[in-house]
């Protein structure tokens, strides 16, 4: 099961169900997608995320994203979704078959091509958008040929992934890194999740190894 992987965003803090044993923590799945946030099931609470954050949470952003937001990338070089798919791709060939992580997913555009190509078990859609989430979500129940895929989605911090330790065999964030309030620390961590494959991946404009960061 696609759940069995979760764990307490909590530095140091294993999972029992969706309530940490050890810090007596509850994480909600209300909505549409699970929220893994360290603020989940929180009424009132103080957080200052960067303006590059807080402008994807907007529902007016989260709409238009696939709406000719993201097609105004190839004037910034970019080659096209086709082309950048197919990018990353070639470079998880080595972990075919495994756990995917699409990190800050947005409205799913490369996580529903992920979980359609077959060659994962299963693909998380993760994002701290929930304006994004259910963008993605309501494309997915538009498309009846993810009816059968293995498809979670995630809300979570980059910072602070909810994953336990060596579970995730590849994380594609395409796009995304320069929206991270700590790019350099998030990358610091993902090798946290990752198994020891040496095919550990982060997508931007280029596709790179972790090892050679």
């Amino acid at each position: 099961m696609i759940f069995s992987f979760y764990a307490c965003p909590r530095p140091a803090i294993y999972r029992s169900g969706f309530k940490c044993s050890k810090c007596n923590k509850s994480f909600t799945s209300k909505d549409i997608f699970l929220d893994l946030t360290v603020t989940s099931g929180t009424k009132e609470y103080s957080e200052l995320k960067p303006a590059r954050t807080e402008l994807f949470r907007s529902p007016l952003v989260s709409f238009l994203y696939e709406r000719g937001w993201r097609q105004n990338f190839n004037r910034s070089g970019f080659p096209g979704l086709d082309e950048e798919f197919q990018m990353a791709q070639d470079y998880f060939q080595p972990v075919a078959g495994g756990m995917l992580l699409d990190v800050s997913c947005g409205s799913g555009l490369f996580t529903r091509k992920f979980a359609k190509s077959g060659s994962y078990s299963a693909v998380i859609a993760l994002d701290f958008s929930e304006n994004m989430l259910r963008q993605c979500y309501e494309f997915i129940q538009q498309d009846d040929t993810l009816v059968n895929t293995n498809l979670a989605l995630v809300r979570a911090d980059i910072s602070r992934l909810p994953f336990a330790s060596c579970s995730i065999d590849a994380i594609h964030a395409g796009a995304a890194i320069h929206c991270w309030p700590s790019p350099s620390n998030a990358v610091s961590i993902c090798p946290i999740f990752s198994h020891d494959t040496g095919d550990y991946n982060i997508v931007r404009k280029t596709i790179l190894r972790y090892s050679d960061l």
